[in-house]
Order: C-alpha cells, then structure tokens, then sequence
C-alpha cells in the first residue's frame, strides 16, 4: 500500500534552526517532495528509533521546491558495495525505514517554514 505523510518545520523567531518528527512508518521511500520557503535553508532527513539513525537525504542550502528519489547503494554481507556485472556501476536500492523520520532546518529565516512530503510503500 503506498502512503504519503506531511512534516513541516518552522522556524521560531530569533532561531535559525527548527525539527519536526513523523509517526512511526514502515516501508520503502518512493519519493520526498520538498516544498521551500521564499528564503533559503537547508534541509536534513534522518531516521530515528532504529538501531541507528539512517540519513536519508542531506540538501545544501536552497529555495526551489523540488521532488527527489533517495535511494541507498546495495550491499554484500561484507558492507562491500555491489555493481553490475562487467560494468563499474553501482546498484541502488529504496530507503528502507522502520521507525520514525526527523526532519531538521537549519541556516533558515525566523518564522520561515518547509514542508516534506514522504511517499512510502508499506
């Protein structure tokens, strides 16, 4: 089943940082759509509640709504990255979570806000 789920950070007056923190989910991230403000910032996804925390995308400061696709190399049971057969190309997979996702502002405008929004597959 495919879902979609909405975090919004803003950022408080005199700050410059803001965090906001989804339910708990489980599944495959399909895409992230990042909705700016006017001004810059930049934004952070991170998993939390799991083993460890998992980044999931790590965007430079900027201000132009964009849609992403974040997806993770493939592994050996080595941590060796795979490639395809005869060539140098890596192989990618979907963000697996299982936990929550914290969305993190910083370097932005006081009551500046972004909102994310997270399509996955239960």
């Amino acid at each position: 089943m495919i879902r979609k789920i909405n975090l919004t950070a803003t950022i408080a007056a005199g700050a410059t940082t803001a965090t906001a923190t989804s339910e708990t989910i489980h599944g495959k991230i399909v895409s992230v759509e990042v909705n700016y403000p006017t001004n810059t910032c930049t934004v952070d996804l991170d998993t939390v509640g799991e083993n460890h925390s998992q980044k999931i995308m790590d965007l430079a400061a900027a201000n132009t709504d964009v849609t992403y696709y974040p997806q993770t190399p493939v592994c050996t049971n080595t941590g060796a990255e795979t490639v395809y057969e005869f060539t140098a190309l890596k192989k990618y997979t979907p963000i697996n979570v299982f936990g929550k996702i914290t969305l993190t502002l910083a370097s932005g405008t006081a009551t500046e806000a972004v909102t994310v929004g997270i399509t996955y597959e239960e």
